[in-house]
């Protein structure tokens, strides 16, 4: 499997930055004498709102940008502008994180990049992150909190750690981040399969308002 080489990230397009050294960065368990691989076919899991005119795309898909061995581990959201009576994530930006497939552990190996995913005409600032832990916690799925029938208000991650023979995740006893923002609304759960980890976000957001109308999340299994 061909490896992240980190010189050839020097990326310098606006909107990404690749860092190192994450002070997360947390040792996992000792390496066994198996590594990991991750599928070349792809899942999906959507919400909408119902809601289809005046839209535009964006995505963020780290496996595909950036190899296989990266994961969305998190985003970070602003809010709407203070004169605005509606709640609504206004901006999204994701950290795609290098995992080392080659270790049984599969450890972080503390290269991550970073990308604005979208942007509405204006919004608060100060960015409000939610993530995935570094030890042993690997992205299934993300909550949101909406509303119903318009947009996105807020959202988190669910997170699995690998079961106790470690050659699998414990998807039945899934963790939650903190919500970004901590915005009321409806609940809904886009998960992955069982075995299956969070390599992206695509959303469609309404151009006017900046209100995200639809927005699924693309997952790949992991295979030990």
């Amino acid at each position: 499997m061909t490896r992240f080489a980190f010189a050839l990230f020097a990326l310098s397009t606006a909107g990404c930055a690749v860092g190192v050294a994450d002070p997360d960065l947390a040792v996992d368990a000792p390496p066994l004498s198996e590594s990991w691989t991750v599928s070349s076919s792809a899942s999906t899991t959507s919400w909408s709102s119902g809601i289809g005119a005046n839209l535009a795309g964006a995505y963020l898909h780290c496996n595909l940008g950036y190899g296989d061995e990266f994961m969305l581990t998190d985003l970070g959201v602003n809010q709407e502008v203070l004169a605005d009576p509606a709640e609504f994530i206004a901006n999204m930006d994701g950290r795609c994180r290098e995992f080392d497939l080659l270790d049984p552990a599969l450890p972080r190996t503390g290269t991550y990049v970073h990308t604005n995913i979208f942007s509405a005409p204006s919004y608060r600032p100060g960015v409000l992150w939610t993530r995935v832990p570094a030890n042993d916690s690997y992205p299934i799925g993300l909550q949101l909190r909406v509303n119903p029938n318009s947009h996105v208000k807020d959202v988190r991650f669910i997170y699995a750690h690998k079961d106790a023979t470690g050659m699998a995740l414990d998807v039945a006893a899934p963790s939650y981040s903190p919500w970004a923002i901590g915005y009321a609304g409806t609940i809904q759960t886009l998960s992955c399969s069982p075995q299956e980890v969070v390599t992206g976000v695509e959303l469609r957001y309404d151009t006017g308002s900046g209100q995200i109308r639809r927005l699924d999340i693309h997952c790949r299994e992991l295979i030990w």
